[in-house]
């Protein structure tokens, strides 16, 4: 079995991203605060990250307002949830290469 690199998702292909897909593909939804606090981010770190992430409408962002403060949260999207996985296939015909 042959793979080429060219494969891999360049998006995911980036810790932070593999991370932050990971978490809504389980959650399927997290708000900015809580994925920032959970990886680690500076709000530079952050939100370049969710702008490629958003980009390629791998997750969806929604804006609410609660007593005067804003929240962001972000959904996956169908397209991300098929990206993701289709890039773990990859992942795992890497490792099961012989």
């Amino acid at each position: 079995m042959s793979f080429s690199t060219n494969e891999l998702n360049r998006i995911l292909h980036q810790p932070i991203r593999t991370q932050i897909m990971s978490h809504l593909i389980a959650h399927n939804s997290a708000d900015y605060n809580s994925i920032k606090k959970l990886f680690n981010l500076s709000d530079g770190h952050m939100t370049t990250h969710m702008r490629e992430l958003l980009a390629y409408d791998y997750v969806r962002a929604e804006k609410l307002s609660f007593d005067n403060k804003s929240k962001t949260i972000y959904h996956i999207t169908d397209v991300g949830r098929t990206a993701f996985t289709e890039y773990i296939k990859i992942l795992k015909k890497i490792i099961e290469f012989e």
